[in-house]
């Protein structure tokens, strides 16, 4: 292994206070959380309570995300066994499926394929923090925290603007236009589901890292993650689970988690229970998920033995401070001669932020959607030497462009012959009502 492991005896959450509040001073930094540090949020999967890397002593970075992209990209990747940290933009779906394409220009400020060896890297397990540092690097422990301290004390001079709006580009009337349009399609039989997406901006300069603590501290994602590159910074407080790759003896075992089915918390105990039992006993939300997981087994099909895909667990409730949401998960054994980039191949873009059926759905969205969708619905994640890998969807998130500060968002609802388009336009507001609110607040 290329990294050197250090026990480091401080406490769990202050090494990640301290990492938070140094995020901003590296070019590359990434910092994943999962549920472990929450209670109400336990998850089997979540290997880790945290990860945190920094520093790029290698960066693999493409700002199309085409074939030849991909190419050299899997042949870094297959030629180095270390940690990678990165984003697969929703634009990689061009290079697996030839016909599609995006009409939209490109903003390469966030690069559609973009990875870095990190010259460090900080896991907490179950309480228990390491500091593995990478072999070419000239450093120990002593000189990491000596690093931390100093960095700590480089302040931005420029002072957060007091209220950032974020504005949607497609008005109410519009929205609905376009998804009766859609409904309509699904209608003649062209598709079953499509999740139609709304892209929202802004202007201003806030501290990214205190948006980031302020979005984690209200909605409480279980698949949260923050990733600063030179021209772009990712601030995700998603709840969704793309693909994790585990070892379990011989095997890698896969598991996805797609999330369809979605309803408000209530203001007490007795409309809680109300709301939810109205999502399980959902047709209509309960058929977005099944729908998704059909597709999602026969994405992992492709790569997993034969007769091992199941879903385990199926159309599970998950409490969010805010809101309901029914999550299944699937689950494969990898075959012998697939690695993790076979199965990104052939499983992405995920299911739950495109329909069914995959191909015609993206086809039909990119022909009504406002712009790229870039890193949004994309996937941010890990990648471990042993060949392990996390990824999330991006989505509950907030993107910032460095050089110019401005802000876009994201969210969409997913599209089935019993949607009512006022419902889901409702949905979608549901969903921007965090990320709205957290910018708007004092910076």
């Amino acid at each position: 292994m290329p990294f050197k492991a250090h026990k480091l005896d401080s406490a769990s959450v202050e090494i990640r206070t301290a990492l938070r509040n140094v995020a901003d001073t590296f070019s590359y930094f990434s910092l994943l959380e999962t549920g472990n540090f929450l209670e109400q949020t336990k998850e089997p999967l979540d290997k880790y309570d945290f990860i945190a890397a920094g520093g790029g002593a290698e960066v693999l970075s493409y700002n199309i995300a085409d074939e030849g992209a991909w190419i050299d990209f899997k042949t870094k990747c297959r030629s180095k066994s270390t940690w990678w940290f990165g984003i697969f933009s929703y634009e990689l779906k061009n290079v697996f499926e030839k016909s599609i394409s995006s009409r939209h220009k490109v903003n390469k400020n966030f690069p559609e394929l973009i990875f870095f060896e990190p010259n460090w890297l900080v896991l907490s397990q179950q309480g228990k923090v390491s500091l593995l540092i990478n072999d070419n690097i000239d450093m120990d422990p002593i000189s990491w925290f000596k690093d931390l301290e100093d960095r700590s004390r480089k302040k931005s001079k420029l002072q957060p603007d007091r209220d950032i709006v974020l504005k949607g580009l497609c008005e109410r009337d519009e929205y609905i236009s376009k998804a009766r349009r859609i409904i309509n399609w699904i209608d003649l039989g062209d598709m079953y589901e499509a999740n139609l997406c709304i892209p929202y901006v802004a202007q201003g300069y806030a501290d990214k890292m205190e948006v980031f603590k302020r979005l984690q501290s209200r909605v409480e994602s279980s698949m949260a993650g923050y990733y600063k590159t030179p021209s772009a910074t990712l601030i995700s407080a998603s709840p969704e689970r793309y693909l994790c790759l585990r070892r379990q003896g011989r095997i890698f075992k896969i598991f996805s988690q797609p999330i369809k089915g979605t309803a408000p918390r209530g203001k007490n105990s007795a409309q809680d229970t109300i709301n939810s039992d109205s999502l399980k006993s959902s047709s209509k939300e309960r058929g977005e998920n099944i729908m998704i997981v059909d597709l999602v087994r026969n994405d992992l099909s492709k790569v997993s033995k034969k007769n091992s895909v199941s879903v385990k667990r199926y159309l599970e409730l998950r409490k969010l401070p805010h809101l309901f949401h029914l999550v299944s998960t699937i689950e494969g054994s990898l075959k012998k001669e697939y690695d993790w980039l076979d199965l990104i191949e052939a499983s992405f873009p995920m299911g739950s932020m495109t329909g069914a059926p995959k191909i015609r759905v993206m086809e039909r969205l990119d022909s009504q959607e406002l712009s790229r969708r870039g890193w949004y619905s994309g996937a941010l994640g890990y990648v471990s030497p042993d060949g392990e890998c996390d990824f999330n969807v991006i989505i509950r998130s907030l993107f910032y462009e460095n050089s110019n500060h401005r802000w876009t968002s994201w969210a969409g609802s997913a599209l089935t012959i019993d949607s009512d388009p006022e419902r889901e336009w409702d949905e979608i507001n549901l969903k921007m009502d965090a990320p709205r609110q957290i910018l708007r607040s004092k910076n």
